[in-house]
């Protein structure tokens, strides 16, 4: 189980390596993690297009339970939006993310 210091902070290194590529993503994940987008079973490519990458940004973190819940803020320029989507984890004790729900 995280702090809640270590869960910021693991937030800012997820959302980090969400934005600068694949490699870098799936490195933080556990071999088998389970991602699940929108209810359904998905990839990791289909995370960022949820949440693209060059538009996304760490809004913070919380810990509900067995998982940390980092908060992305996805901005739209051109249609002048803000959403700000839940990315929920579970980590395990090598700090690898074990399940993704977005």
């Amino acid at each position: 189980m995280l702090t809640y210091d270590q869960a910021r902070q693991f937030g800012k290194r997820y959302t980090g390596a969400m934005n600068s590529g694949i490699d870098e993503y799936a490195a933080l994940f556990a071999p088998g993690a389970e991602v699940v987008v929108r209810g359904e079973p998905a990839d990791l490519e289909r995370v960022r297009r949820v949440t693209p990458p060059e538009r996304s940004g760490h809004r913070g973190a919380r810990i509900d339970g067995p998982e940390v819940v980092f908060t992305i803020r996805v901005r739209d320029p051109r249609a002048g939006t803000v959403e700000d989507i839940e990315h929920r984890v579970v980590i395990d004790d090598d700090g690898r993310i074990t399940r993704l729900t977005v």
